[in-house]
């Protein structure tokens, strides 16, 4: 199989929805909305579309990675820029065959060249870590109310660029649309029916684990 990797075109936008969509479909939750994040997403300052690809195999459009402007609010002042990606799509038919890794790390070169420091993703830690993300914690990066969650992960483009990151991170871009506008965009799409997995109930699990790193720890 012969794997290609390039920017994505305005020319792509539509069918990288559809794939995206085929990706995500009844993984998470049942239906997805990452299809309409991700056309939401291009429609804000935060998307950097110089670090957005696709991937074809032989010819055929077979994975995305879209990726976005954020930031961590210092806990000392100031701030400090980050690229956060997402979302990150491979067609179940080309699935375990290196295409988000090939992704992922030309997305990873591609903003350290353009001088990135740091990148800061909401994803699964079992499979991020293979690419060096650690938890956020380890840096003190917290979400913005505070809490540490096993999905906030980070990981230096320049080493040491999170010595001193402790804070709050703050996505770009906030996907909050109302239900109905959700199923608008998708009543746009072929049908597709919908599902409950017992992967989505421990996802939604994990989701939840989100705790408190109190300074004082055992002494109070």
């Amino acid at each position: 199989m012969e794997i290609t990797l390039r920017q994505e075109t305005l020319a792509d936008r539509r069918a990288v929805e559809e794939l995206v969509r085929e990706a995500f479909w009844n993984v998470y939750q049942p239906g997805c909305n990452e299809h309409h994040y991700l056309h939401l997403l291009r429609q804000s300052p935060a998307f950097r579309p110089e670090l957005t690809f696709v991937c074809e195999a032989d010819g055929q459009l077979a994975g995305q990675i879209a990726c976005s402007s954020s930031w961590i609010a210092l806990a000392g002042g100031g701030r400090l820029d980050t690229v956060t990606f997402g979302p990150l799509a491979v067609l179940p038919r080309y699935q375990k065959q290196g295409l988000s890794r090939a992704l992922v790390c030309h997305a990873l070169r591609a903003a350290q060249a353009q001088g990135g420091k740091a990148v800061v993703i909401l994803g699964d830690p079992r499979h991020y870590g293979r690419y060096g993300f650690w938890c956020g914690e380890r840096w003190g990066i917290a979400l913005e109310n505070g809490l540490y969650l096993p999905g906030l992960q980070a990981l230096e483009l320049t080493p040491g660029a999170l010595a001193h990151a402790a804070g709050q991170f703050h996505e770009g871009f906030v996907y909050d649309p109302a239900p109905a506008e959700l199923d608008a965009f998708d009543n746009t799409f072929p049908v597709k029916e919908k599902a409950v997995t017992e992967f989505q109930r421990e996802f939604q699990v994990m989701c939840s684990l989100g705790h408190e790193v109190r300074p004082d720890g055992f002494m109070q």
